[in-house]
């Protein structure tokens, strides 16, 4: 971590915010955590610190989770959100997941999930950082264009180098399989939907298990 980040926790439910304060305290103990009990509040916090990270609830009394990143979104594009949903959530959660979400969570939160997640977020903030991890041991390195697995590299070929760069661009957005097509092929050949899931089926035995997700319609995303 390059810096001393600030976090904040928004959660109504008081238990449940202080025991994931403290667990992410014994992690990271060079990170601020600032702590919510609604939206409303979190908004007011937001705008007096700027923290660097928001984790939120969706439903929340005064300002639900939707409405804060929303408002959040409209002034700040580089704040990390984590969302913690409970499936009875999914509506807000769909309309949540298009405002650059680095992860979402169900309820109750899987804490090595959250571990993961929140490293992920410190190495993207780290303002020399040059590698994306899909894993804690599997990374993709910006500066020389290559995969990694415990420091050896992973040979790709330029069509997976590719389709691997154009996901981490799109961290959990869903890219429809004729767009991918398009900006690897670049137009210059017939689209065949079986050219994408062959490149597909590639790289998913290059990087970790269940990193990309298939999405009804032949359609898929990067997940962690």
């Amino acid at each position: 971590m390059m810096k001393n980040y600030t976090l904040l926790y928004a959660e109504d439910e008081i238990e449940t915010r202080k025991n994931h304060i403290a667990y992410i305290q014994t992690l990271y103990a060079d990170i601020n955590i600032l702590e919510a009990s609604d939206g409303k509040e979190a908004w007011d916090i937001y705008l007096k610190n700027k923290p660097d990270i928001l984790i939120t609830d969706l439903s929340m009394p005064n300002m639900c989770g939707l409405e804060l990143i929303e408002k959040i979104r409209e002034k700040d594009t580089d704040i990390k959100i984590i969302v913690v949903s409970a499936h009875s959530d999914q509506e807000r959660l769909l309309k949540a997941i298009p405002m650059q979400l680095e992860d979402y969570q169900i309820k109750p939160l899987n804490r090595k999930k959250l571990n993961f997640v929140i490293d992920k977020v410190i190495n993207l903030l780290d303002k020399n950082q040059d590698k994306y991890y899909l894993s804690k041991t599997t990374y993709f390195d910006f500066v020389s264009k290559n995969l990694f697995e415990n420091n050896t590299q992973i040979k790709l070929t330029i069509n997976e180098l590719a389709l691997l760069q154009l996901f981490i661009k799109n961290f959990n957005v869903i890219l429809k399989s004729e767009y991918i097509f398009n900006e690897i092929w670049n137009f210059n050949k017939e689209y065949k939907v079986d050219s994408i899931r062959t490149l597909v089926k590639k790289l998913r035995k290059k990087i970790p298990f269940n990193c990309i997700e298939n999405i009804y319609g032949g359609n898929y995303r990067l997940i962690q």
